[in-house]
């Protein structure tokens, strides 16, 4: 899409920009449908339910909202588009779905097939991508994974206000999350948490935002956790609590891929303890700053107010013992847990609110999902 964009010469570098970020996360939708499978079949008779689901994510849940419409035609062809005839698909969705194809064949050694790119494709897309490789050898370097390099340096060069890497985060997280509705609800009362006891410690409002956005990402390695262990209605097993636990180190290498180093370690290290008996490093004392304890609190609060299939939330009679318990254990910090209990009802306020707005978003995805499928089935 990169490269597609670039050599038509019709946007700025902030529209390239946008249109990029929206293109990572076109087939954020497989998340809801159980569709893999099917995504090397481009001929075919209707969009992919995931199209319209990824659609519907990027208008519910990120700062990209009005460009939601190119991902929900990255699964339309030509051949469709002639037959329906809406005006909700867009010229870049299009683009996309053209890209899609030839990514997908480049990802299976598959040789293109012209006579089909001219059937289901627009013509002055095939001609962009032929005038984009001449001039950049873009297939090249989609074989020798150089072109993640040129990305980097483009992305790179983008400045964005803080509002915008918060609102990012959200779009990050909300795509992990996007597969169980559990883990929607954990990670924005983490972040509904962590907010408070950061202003309660005193933080300016940059630190807040940086806890904030390392409160969304904290379960980010979970991306990686089948979600028959995410949504088990029941306690996990040893062996699955063992995978589950990858969660940490996982998040933790792929911040670091990203060179985050102070978000990667106040996001994903939120299960070690001040006696060192956490993981998954085994640090101790010093060695969790104010800013991990705080994730880490808002992490356990999360878990024990939630409720699951197989449980009710805890009261606060119930949440305040397992804290004090755990402080005289050595386990997680006393003041930041005492600043929680004189606070308890405010902070479990403001976390409830948050949940209920995101949740609003999340139910109301399923709702115009039906809505869209009955025009496009």
């Amino acid at each position: 899409m990169f490269n597609l964009l670039r050599i038509s010469g019709k946007y700025t570098d902030e529209e390239i920009f946008k249109i990029c970020v929206i293109s990572i996360f076109h087939d954020i939708g497989a998340y809801k449908v159980a569709e893999r499978d099917k995504l090397l079949n481009a001929d075919m008779e209707s969009p992919l339910n995931h199209a319209v689901y990824g659609a519907l994510f990027i208008k519910k849940f990120s700062p990209l909202s009005k460009h939601y419409n190119v991902v929900l035609s990255h699964h339309f062809t030509m051949d469709y588009y002639k037959k329906l005839n809406v005006e909700i698909l867009s010229y870049e969705g299009l683009m996309l779905s053209f890209a899609d194809y030839v990514d997908r064949l480049s990802l299976n050694n598959i040789k293109i097939d012209y006579n089909k790119i001219e059937k289901y494709y627009l013509k002055e897309h095939f001609d962009l991508f032929k005038k984009a490789d001449e001039k950049y050898k873009f297939l090249n370097k989609l074989s020798d994974g150089t072109y993640v390099n040129e990305l980097e340096v483009f992305f790179e060069k983008r400045v964005i206000t803080e509002e915008k890497v918060i609102s990012y985060s959200k779009m990050i997280a909300y795509a992990i999350d996007f597969r169980s509705e559990s883990t929607v609800i954990h990670t924005i009362t983490v972040e509904a948490i962590s907010e408070q006891l950061a202003r309660l410690c005193g933080f300016s409002e940059e630190k807040i935002s940086l806890i904030k956005i390392c409160a969304l990402l904290h379960d980010i390695g979970k991306i990686s956790i089948p979600v028959e262990i995410l949504e088990k209605p029941g306690k996990l097993t040893d062996e699955e609590f063992e995978i589950m636990k990858n969660h940490s180190k996982i998040g933790y290498n792929i911040l670091s891929e990203l060179n985050m180093n102070e978000i990667r370690d106040i996001a994903t290290l939120h299960h070690e303890k001040l006696d060192g008996s956490g993981y998954p490093f085994g640090l101790k004392d010093e060695k969790i700053t104010k800013e991990m304890r705080i994730v880490s609190i808002g992490d356990i609060v999360s878990a024990l107010i939630g409720s699951r299939s197989y449980k009710q939330g805890f009261s606060k009679t119930k949440i305040v013992s397992i804290l004090t318990e755990m402080v005289e254990n050595n386990k997680i910090d006393k003041d930041i847990v005492d600043l929680f209990i004189h606070n308890y009802e405010y902070i479990i306020d403001e976390a409830m609110k948050q949940c209920r707005d995101t949740m609003d978003k999340y139910l109301n995805i399923k709702n115009e999902y039906r809505e869209l499928m009955k025009i496009y089935t």
